[in-house]
């Protein structure tokens, strides 16, 4: 009698813990979801940044190379942290 309650009472408790698998995969989806924004908008950024310093004659290196590349670089690690 007491061990049948006891492994009901052990069912219970699987069936109201989420597992640790899910969990883990919400957070990596948060996260990827996160850097391919964050990507996104940094490549976006970038391109209207080195547009406008190319119509004013200015040196757009740093915005062409500096915040899309990093943009780039966060959308990749974004898809991968989505996918992987």
């Amino acid at each position: 009698m007491v061990s049948s309650n006891l492994d009901l009472k052990e069912a219970e408790k699987e069936i109201t813990t989420p597992s640790t698998e899910s969990e883990t995969q919400a957070k990596r989806r948060r996260i990827g979801v996160f850097m391919v924004a964050t990507g996104a908008f940094l490549c976006v950024f970038g391109f209207l940044i080195t547009m406008f310093l190319l119509q004013h004659g200015f040196n757009f290196n740093i915005a062409l190379f500096g915040t899309t590349g990093l943009g780039g670089s966060l959308l990749l690690g974004g898809m991968i942290a989505l996918l992987g």
